[in-house]
């Protein structure tokens, strides 16, 4: 049989060939039956196998495809790690810059040591607002004599308040 059969095309055929062996048992033909029997069984095995095979080649295809498809995320995942990675560097580089910077302008005697936290929270988050604020501004306390926080004249009067 070269054209595909339906199993309910091979059942009915089968159950023909069953009753008409039944029929010819007492008959010649009874041999002539057998082989027919014999052959249809042959050729739906035949096709059996080769739909098998067909099933294991897609599953080795699907496996594959499977495999890199896992290699591949595997791949992402170790990349959106590295970059995760190479993130919190620049994170941390950004919060050191941001760090000195401010303390640069603490040395000069324009931010106070309380505005710290805050001077580096808008350094971070906004630097160009940052420079532009503390750029040109002249220092509010004088941190050239005697390294105090208040400037001298007041430093003066303090003293001069405690000796009379």
């Amino acid at each position: 049989m070269t054209e595909e059969m339906t199993n309910e095309q091979y059942q009915n055929r089968i159950a023909e060939l069953e009753k008409q062996l039944e029929e010819a048992q007492n008959d010649n033909s009874f041999e002539e039956l057998k082989t027919k029997y014999e052959t249809i069984i042959e050729e739906k095995n035949q096709e059996i196998q080769e739909k098998n095979k067909e099933l294991e080649e897609n599953s080795k295809k699907i496996d594959d495809t499977v495999k890199d498809l896992n290699k591949e995320v595997q791949e992402k995942l170790e990349q959106t790690e590295a970059y995760k990675d190479l993130q919190n560097t620049v994170a941390q580089l950004e919060k050191e810059r941001a760090e000195a910077t401010v303390d640069a302008y603490i040395q000069k005697g324009i931010l106070l040591p309380a505005q710290k936290d805050s001077a580096v929270k808008l350094c971070l988050n906004d630097n160009e607002t940052f420079s532009n604020l503390y750029r040109d501004a002249k220092p509010i306390v004088d941190t050239s004599n005697n390294r105090t926080s208040i400037h001298k004249g007041k430093v003066e009067r303090i003293a001069n308040y405690f000796k009379n």
